[in-house]
């Protein structure tokens, strides 16, 4: 299958195979460092596809904070979700590259990986 980085259903559908893939590692193991990963590319794509649909010309960027300002421009109701995009980019970098608070968090609770 030949995917678009323009077309914002080929978007839609790689947020959604790594969300399937966070929720399972989820059932599986609860929360993880690959998990908050997963997690943040498929949100990273579900923003990328609704900006690609609006005509936004595509910007390599992995920052959730930016991509849900972009959104924001084009959708204020997209604003709710501001904690949340900054929180997940900020346990993204932390686990992508050594140096990080390596503290996996959940909702309402701190779990500490192993």
């Amino acid at each position: 299958m030949r995917t678009s980085e323009n077309n914002p259903q080929d978007w839609l559908f790689l947020a959604e195979e790594r969300l399937r893939a966070a929720d399972a590692l989820f059932s599986h193991e609860g929360s993880t460092l690959s998990g908050v990963e997963l997690l943040q590319e498929s949100i990273e794509r579900f923003l990328k596809a609704f900006l690609v649909s609006r005509g936004w010309p595509l910007r390599k960027v992995h920052d959730l904070a930016f991509l849900l300002d972009e959104c924001v421009a084009r959708e204020p109701r997209f604003e709710v979700f501001q904690d949340l995009a900054e929180s997940l980019t900020e346990q993204f970098w932390a686990q992508h590259y050594p140096g990080g608070d390596l503290t996996v968090r959940r909702v309402g609770s701190k779990h500490r990986p192993g």
